[in-house]
């Protein structure tokens, strides 16, 4: 099995502090518990979500997005199937790859 690294950010963790459930929330986050290391928002994730939402992102996904790319991530791993569908519009202004987990994990395996 390979060895991954799952890079978290501070805008994960607020947007699951987001979950109305409080069951889900805590749920996920155990499941968060596993995250190797968290970004940390700065001026420069801010700055690249700026010209992220210009391109049509929604704030918390540009959020994600920045991150990710400024962590030096391979890819950034989403359910969010609109977020896919963009970022691969946009692939070519993106310094990452954003892709569904099945779909990378059949991928790698």
């Amino acid at each position: 099995m390979p060895d991954w690294e799952w890079i978290g950010s501070e805008v994960l963790y607020f947007e699951i502090n987001q979950i109305p459930d409080p069951e889900r929330r805590h749920q996920v986050k155990l499941f968060a518990n596993d995250i190797h290391y968290s970004a940390i928002i700065n001026q420069k994730e801010i700055e690249r979500a700026k010209q992220l939402e210009i391109m049509g992102f929604h704030s918390y996904d540009a959020l994600h997005i920045a991150c990710a790319e400024n962590s030096n991530a391979d890819i950034l791993l989403t359910t969010d199937d609109k977020l896919i569908n963009k970022a691969n519009r946009l692939s070519k202004q993106l310094n990452i790859r954003v892709e569904n987990p099945l779909t990378w994990l059949r991928e790698v395996l």
